[in-house]
């Protein structure tokens, strides 16, 4: 595995002061002395793994009530959970700069195996956690089994979904975006959707972000999915503000403005995050595209669409706020233009050596925020697609699917998220063909608590898109994920009660497709 030198971010910006006005309806974990926040791993390689722990004792503190000091953190790293067993241990420093976070990157561990891990500091001990590393590299894997989620909007539900995810045994966590939101809606019918609330305003400044993150972080079923086993993490626009695009934001700040804030959006991320200190901002910058691999089975290529992507096509003219909007082919040409770009240039390079070299495991796997088939849908008497989705990118799309369809195997599949909805959908030769052969099967993972999708829009749009062969927007879930040498299965799980912590869980739709034959088939 390669690992990058970055150079350390400047400390943050002073926080505002925000209101706490709003009541809570939904109890927050506040056990665990200065580990109020959990633990969690992510980033699993065949030796390594990253721990992670923020300390507080203030969720509500702009600094977590922790002030300036650094603090001792010793960790420690089992083979066994009742921690017998040490496999590594170790002390670092909790830096007030990283908002006293944590990020351990252990080594030298044996690859494809579970750990348990567990932080102390002052006279304090977390909760335990438990990890796994990835298989070595050309290691036989008969089975890999994760979840892909995205879309949590604390708002607008709660999150069972994550109970029932710890309680599944998974492999991994692979999460797509949007792990917070940074506002929330002020419409009517929004309203009457709420179930719970955030005592923030919109966040701008490091402090801010810190504070939604940290509240985010109290909820204890998300702290169980995180302790259960390692995620692996990209951010989409609400982790910073929806659609924004590259250096552009919809009220169309200065760029300079939006770059601070884009700053500390990205800071507060990766210090709530397990990620590793390559995803370390500098500045407005950070590299959280990254390619892992699990045994001979997977080789999963993870995307950024947000940090690098050209502006929204045809923006409205201000003072209207440049944001998704659906638009007909015939009205935005912009869309169509060969140099705008969904991953800039070097993602973009990056992705087509990753895709025309030859296969490092029987399955490559695309981990992606977005919609990634085309999606025709109605408007009016006609159709159209979002700008903001990979509609508004289009030859950009049509030369990534192109090198997808290059690869002799039929061996890729795409994941994605955004749209609150789970689908299930083929990905056709070309964009503007919808009947052209699929040359991969792509799965849009549903929404955990957001605001659903336009579920009636979506299925009267099906008949304008015979490549989608499933589409709910009805229900919220994850998506249970299972590859085999021959076979990858993808199993719509869905709550029944989004507004019920405790709610149970059900499977609503299975497909599954088989190695070297693009498309999926209704199991």
């Amino acid at each position: 595995m390669t690992s990058y030198t970055r150079r350390d971010m400047l400390a943050g910006a002073a926080g505002i002061g925000l209101s706490t006005s709003l009541g809570v309806n939904q109890a927050r974990s506040n056990t665990g002395g200065l580990f109020k926040l959990g633990v969690a791993s992510g980033d699993p390689w065949p030796d390594g793994i990253v721990l992670w722990t923020r300390l507080v004792r203030d969720a509500l503190a702009a600094d977590g009530g922790m002030g300036e000091t650094p603090v001792e953190v010793i960790w420690e790293l089992a083979r066994d959970e009742r921690f017998q067993d040490i496999a590594r241990t170790g002390v670092t420093l909790a830096m007030p700069e990283l908002g006293h976070s944590v990020h351990v990157e252990v080594g030298g561990l044996e690859p494809g195996r579970a750990y348990w891990y567990r932080f102390r500091s002052g006279g304090d001990e977390s909760p335990t956690g438990r990890t796994r590393t990835a298989p070595a590299l050309g290691q036989q894997v008969p089975r890999l089994r994760f979840a892909a989620a995205a879309c949590q909007h604390w708002m607008y539900g709660n999150w069972a979904a994550y109970r029932r995810m710890a309680e599944e045994d998974l492999d991994f966590v692979l999460h797509l975006g949007d792990y917070i939101y940074e506002a929330p809606s002020s419409s009517a019918a929004a309203a009457k959707q709420k179930v719970r609330d955030v005592p923030f305003d919109v966040p701008k400044t490091l402090a801010d972000y810190r504070l939604m993150h940290s509240w985010y972080k109290t909820d204890p079923a998300i702290q169980q999915a995180h302790a259960a086993c390692p995620w692996i993490a990209i951010w989409d626009d609400h982790d910073v503000e929806n659609d924004y695009a590259g250096n552009h934001a919809p009220a169309r700040p200065p760029t300079a403005a939006f770059l601070r804030q884009r700053a500390a959006a990205y800071q507060a991320y990766w210090e709530h995050m397990p990620l590793r200190s390559a995803q370390r901002p500098l500045g407005p910058d950070a590299q959280l595209y990254r390619r892992l691999a699990f045994g001979d089975l997977v080789d999963l290529v993870m995307l950024d669409e947000r940090q690098y992507r050209s502006p929204l096509a045809c923006p409205p003219p201000a003072p209207k706020l440049d944001r998704n909007h659906l638009v007909s082919a015939g009205e935005c040409a912009d869309a169509f233009d060969p140099q705008r770009t969904m991953l800039g240039l070097d993602q973009e390079a990056w992705l087509a050596r990753c895709l025309a070299e030859p296969a490092r495991a029987r399955w490559l796997l695309l981990g992606q925020q977005l919609m990634f088939s085309p999606f025709e849908r109605k408007r009016g008497s006609g159709t159209g697609f979002d700008t903001d989705g990979w509609g508004g990118y289009a030859a950009a799309h049509q030369r990534i699917i192109d090198l997808i369809a290059a690869r002799p195997n039929r061996d890729t599949v795409v994941l994605g998220g955004d749209i609150h909805g789970f689908v299930a959908s083929n990905v056709p030769a070309r964009r503007q063909e919808l009947r052209s052969n699929p040359v991969s099967a792509h799965i849009v993972c549903g929404a955990i608590s957001s605001r659903l999708g336009d579920h009636r829009n979506y299925v009267a749009s099906l008949p304008e898109n015979p490549h989608i062969q499933f589409v709910d927007a009805e229900r919220h879930g994850y998506t249970r994920c299972t590859f085999t040498r021959d076979s990858a299965s993808f199993e719509f799980r869905a709550v029944d009660d989004v507004r019920d912590p405790a709610s149970g869980i059900a499977t609503l739709a299975a497909y599954e497709t088989r190695w070297g034959i693009a498309g999926l088939q209704r199991v």
